[in-house]
């Protein structure tokens, strides 16, 4: 498992979003990364505003785009995605404090059952 921070670039769903990874040296990679050992059910809801799909609304919260997180990734999924267990510490822009204080999102949407345990 590598561990990246990375920067929030967008949410596709609850469970993936795309990070530009900085790899060091001044070498940035912007991937596709799927949140590890859990699966948001495609469950969304009609609103006024249009479609309302919570898992993402949570994640968009805690971790908005341009929000440094830090990524420990493992290996591909078979639609080509990075495997990873996002730590975040909400506003802050403190690689140290994140590392010090992160809570892992994955296991916070699960604790708020906006997701299921997936193997």
């Amino acid at each position: 498992m590598f561990q990246y921070p990375g920067t929030i670039i967008r949410w596709v769903d609850g469970d993936t979003c795309w990070i530009d990874l900085d790899l060091g040296f001044r070498t940035h990679l912007q991937v596709d990364v799927r949140l590890a050992e859990i699966n948001t059910p495609e469950v969304v809801q009609w609103t006024m505003q249009g479609i309302s799909d919570r898992a993402r609304e949570f994640c968009e919260l805690m971790c908005p785009p341009g929000a440094l997180v830090i990524t420990n990734i493992g290996k591909a999924d078979k639609y080509g995605r990075w495997l990873a267990h996002i730590l975040f510490v909400q506003g802050s822009t403190d690689r140290a404090q994140i590392l010090r204080e992160g809570k892992s999102l994955n296991n916070e949407l699960l604790a708020r059952g906006l997701a299921k345990p997936y193997v």
